[in-house]
C-alpha cells in the first residue's frame, strides 16, 4: 500500500551547490584525476566567495603562511618569524588587540612559502574562475589538473575537485569586489573613469585586454576591499544555501540576490520557491518530506521584473536518506474505526489547505522553543507507522513528547492561530502560523485557551496536555510544516532560520 503521511501521534509518552545555466556532469578524459586531496581538508562554508586578481599567479610569489598553534600570541609567532607584529597586522588586514585563534592561518611577510597540492568541494555559485582566483592559480592549471575536456565545465555540488593552491594554504582565500553590468554606450575607459580606476587597471582584474570592447550585459567586477565577490551569472549578487546536502526530513534555506530590479522566482524538484525579503536580498524556505524519495533535485532559480528578466540559474542538490526508526503502534478496539484511510485523507485535506498558507511577514526571531516543559521525546519525527499489526503504510509526520494529563502547552513561537477547534484524529487541535509558510500544530489537547484570529507570543500558554483522538495516552505531538510540508521540528530549536 502507498506510504500516506500521518499528522497524529497514537503513542503516549527533533551562507557549495554550483549554479549553472545548464546542468551536468563534471567532463573528464579519464576517470581519476592527477592530484588528491588531504584528509585533513576542510570543506569550505557556503558563504565563502574566491577572489583575486587577473594578474598571471605564475608570475607571483607563493606566500609564507602559518597556522596559530596553542598558546601563540602575536609578539611571539613575530619574534619566530624575525618581522614585526606591525607588519604581519598589516599583511592581514588586522587590528592591534584582535584575538588569535587556534588554528587561524597568517601571511608571514618577507618570506616565500611553496604550492600545495588539495582539492575543493563545489559549493554553492562556485566555479572555475572563481576556484582560480581564490587559489591564486588558473582555470587552464585547474583544467589540465581534472583534465577537463572543457575550460569552462559545469561543476557538480559535492564534486571534488583536485588542484595546486598557490597561496601558501589549502584553503581557499576570500575574494573581494562588486559586480557591474555594461550599460549601451559603455566603455572600458568610461567604466574606470566611474568607479576612479584606470582602464589598465580595470582590465587586469577582469582579464581583459586593454583595448577590448565592452558588450551591454557584460559582467565585470570593480575592486572593492570590503564587499564578498562572488563569481556568479549576470546580475546574481550572492546565492547560498543553508547545507550543500539536503536530507528527508530536514528544511531548506535559500538566498538569493541580484542586482537587478524584480524578486526572485523558482522552484525545487517540484516545489515552487516563496522568496520574501531578507538582509540585502531574499530567502525562501523549503520543507523536505521525510518520504521523499534520494536522489537529486533540480533547483532553478529566475526573477525580475516586468521591464527585466533575470538570467536563469539551474543545479542539482543531493536528496540525501535519513536514517528513521519504524514505530509499532497499538490502539484501542473503541478507535480502530479511526484508522479508516477515509477518515485520514479527509482530515488531511481539511487542515492541508490552512497549512498551504503563504504569510510574508516573519512574526517569530531566534530559535523556537519545545512547546511543553519535559524534552523527553516519546516518538520521534519520521518513522513509518503499522497499527494494529497492520503494514507500515503512514509515517509520523511530528515530535511525540511525553508529558502528563493537563500539563501547560505553549507556543513555540510568536504568531497567530488560525485554528483551534476539534478533528477527529488528532483530537482538539491549536496551529500558530508563524510567516513565511512556517506553522505549528499542537494535537490531543486536553483544551484549548486561545481562539482562531488571536496572536500569541513566544511561550504564551495555548492549552493543556491530553489524550484526545486517535491516542493511545497523554502527550503532545507537535507538527511543524515548512510550505505544507512536515518536518523535523528539533533543528528549529537547536538554530534560527530566516
Amino acid at each position: 500500500m502507498p506510504i500516506r503521511r500521518l499528522f497524529l501521534p497514537v503513542l503516549a509518552s527533533f551562507f557549495g551547490l554550483t549554479l549553472l545555466v545548464l546542468p551536468h556532469h563534471l567532463m573528464a578524459q579519464t576517470a581519476e584525476p592527477t592530484l588528491t586531496a588531504p584528509a585533513s581538508q576542510p570543506t569550505p562554508t557556503l558563504a565563502a566567495t574566491p577572489t583575486g586578481s587577473a594578474s598571471d599567479p605564475a608570475q607571483s610569489p607563493i606566500p609564507r603562511v602559518h597556522v596559530v598553534q596553542d598558546g601563540e600570541n602575536m609578539t611571539l609567532i613575530a619574534a619566530n618569524f624575525g618581522v614585526s607584529v606591525e607588519d604581519i597586522l598589516a599583511i592581514n588586514n588586522l587590528a592591534n588587540g584582535d584575538l588569535l585563534q587556534v588554528g587561524q592561518e597568517l601571511i608571514i611577510p618577507g618570506g616565500s612559502g611553496d604550492t600545495i597540492a588539495t582539492a575543493f568541494t563545489v559549493g554553492v555559485g562556485d566555479t572555475l574562475a572563481g576556484l582560480a582566483a581564490g587559489f591564486n592559480t588558473t582555470v587552464d592549471a585547474i583544467v589540465a589538473s581534472n583534465r577537463l575536456i572543457s575550460a569552462d565545465p559545469p561543476l557538480r555540488i559535492g564534486q571534488s575537485i583536485p588542484l595546486i593552491s598557490r597561496t601558501g594554504s589549502a584553503t581557499i582565500r576570500p575574494v573581494t569586489g562588486r559586480p557591474y553590468l555594461v550599460r549601451p554606450g559603455d566603455t572600458l575607459l568610461l567604466v574606470a573613469a566611474s568607479h576612479g580606476l584606470t582602464p589598465a587597471q580595470l582590465a587586469a582584474e577582469n582579464g581583459l585586454n586593454a583595448r577590448a570592447y565592452l558588450f551591454p550585459g557584460q559582467r565585470l567586477k570593480i575592486p572593492d576591499e570590503t564587499t564578498p565577490y562572488r563569481f556568479l551569472p549576470e546580475g546574481w549578487v550572492d546565492i547560498r544555501l543553508n547545507s550543500s546536502a539536503v536530507t528527508q526530513g530536514s528544511t531548506l534555506v535559500i538566498y538569493a540576490q541580484n542586482m537587478l530590479a524584480g524578486t526572485p522566482a523558482g522552484r525545487f524538484g517540484d516545489q515552487p520557491l516563496h522568496f520574501a525579503q531578507h538582509e540585502n536580498g531574499y530567502v525562501a524556505l523549503v520543507g523536505v518530506d521525510a518520504i521523499a524519495e534520494p536522489g537529486e533535485r533540480l533547483l532553478e532559480l529566475t526573477g525580475g521584473d516586468e521591464r527585466n528578466l533575470w538570467q536563469p540559474v539551474r543545479a542539482q542538490i543531493p536528496l540525501l536518506a535519513a536514517s528513521y526508526p519504524t514505530q509499532t503502534i497499538q490502539v484501542d478496539d473503541s478507535l480502530s474505526p479511526l484508522l479508516d484511510p477515509a477518515i485520514r485523507a479527509a482530515e488531511d485535506e481539511l487542515l492541508g489547505t490552512m497549512f498551504a498558507v503563504f504569510e510574508e511577514p516573519r512574526r517569530w526571531e531566534g530559535v523556537f522553543q519545545v512547546p511543553v516543559t519535559t524534552t523527553v521525546v516519546s516518538a520521534g519525527y519520521g518513522g513509518l507507522r503499522s497499527y494494529n499489526g497492520g503494514p507500515l503504510e503512514v509515517y509520523h509526520t511530528g515530535t511525540d513528547f511525553a508529558a502528563s494529563q493537563g500539563d501547560i502547552v505553549s507556543a513555540p513561537a510568536a504568531g497567530t492561530v488560525v485554528f483551534s477547534g476539534e478533528t477527529q484524529l488528532r483530537g482538539n487541535v491549536v496551529i500558530i502560523d508563524h510567516g513565511r509558510g512556517v506553522m505549528s500544530g499542537l494535537y490531543h489537547l486536553e483544551e484549548s485557551f486561545v481562539e482562531t484570529g488571536q496572536t500569541v507570543s513566544l511561550g504564551q500558554q495555548v492549552g493543556r496536555v491530553g489524550s484526545t483522538g486517535l491516542s493511545s495516552g497523554p502527550h503532545l505531538h507537535w507538527d511543524l510544516r515548512v510550505m505544507g510540508v512536515p518536518v523535523d521540528p528539533l533543528p528549529w530549536t537547536q538554530q534560527a532560520f530566516p
